[in-house]
């Protein structure tokens, strides 16, 4: 008696695999840089965000002290107003002091704080610092911090409600910008602006997002945000 035996199914030869992985990667490589721009997008939109948080809580600041745009303090040596940065330990710097964080006992307990070297595990800086100061695009910033202010209207004496910016509009003067990641800076000024400020951090023709001072926040290039941020003709 004869069996019916079954007809083996004819596999996948190389060169079809072959095809197949091909057309896997052309697709891959189309959507890849599809998904970049998309995780790009998110992260600008999450650091615009930020910076509107940041402005909302400089206008508290302003309303409670007498119109000052942030904690400062006035330099005995200079002659003007500065901002708290790296000069001071971080349960003393601006971040902590807009946002009111504190603990009773720094974690580094009676030791003198110095600004050099960089130390930020005797000093660390996040457990002062609240996740609002950092940009989602930006990994493991210097000193837990993506986002720095404009020293300028301190120097100056800028208080809410200024108009005359020396041909500027108040939706053209920047109060605050982006860092870049290995900088420990907390304030920013035309004298380090190409040291301190990350310039391209949301893409080559996009810029770095910006807080201004009509409390608008907006993506710039370099000379742009140069102008804004430095009214060197500013008086009042």
């Amino acid at each position: 008696m004869w069996r019916r035996t079954k007809r083996s199914q004819p596999a996948f030869t190389v060169i079809e695999l072959l095809v197949v992985l091909a057309i896997i990667a052309v697709l891959l490589s189309l959507l890849f840089p599809t998904l970049t721009q998309v995780r790009s997008k998110a992260n600008s939109v999450k650091c615009k965000s930020n910076l509107r948080q940041l402005g909302q809580m400089l206008l508290i600041y302003q309303n409670v002290n007498r119109g000052w745009l942030y904690p400062v303090y006035n330099d005995p040596i200079f002659g003007t107003r500065k901002g708290f940065g790296t000069n001071v330990a971080p349960n003393e710097r601006w971040p902590a002091r807009l946002f009111k964080f504190s603990m009773p006992d720094p974690p580094w307990g009676s030791t003198l704080y110095t600004e050099l070297p960089y130390r930020p595990d005797v000093f660390p800086a996040e457990p002062f610092t609240p996740e609002v100061m950092r940009c989602p695009a930006d990994l493991e910033p210097y000193e837990a911090h993506s986002y720095v202010l404009n020293e300028h209207l301190a120097d100056l004496g800028i208080r809410a409600g200024s108009k005359n910016f020396g041909g500027l509009t108040n939706s053209e003067v920047i109060v605050a910008g982006e860092k870049v990641t290995t900088e420990r800076d907390y304030m920013m000024e035309r004298s380090d602006f190409a040291r301190v400020v990350e310039k391209f951090r949301h893409g080559a023709q996009l810029g770095s997002n910006y807080l201004h001072f009509d409390g608008h926040v907006d993506t710039l290039l370099p000379n742009e945000a140069l102008t804004g941020s430095d009214p060197w003709d500013l008086k009042m």
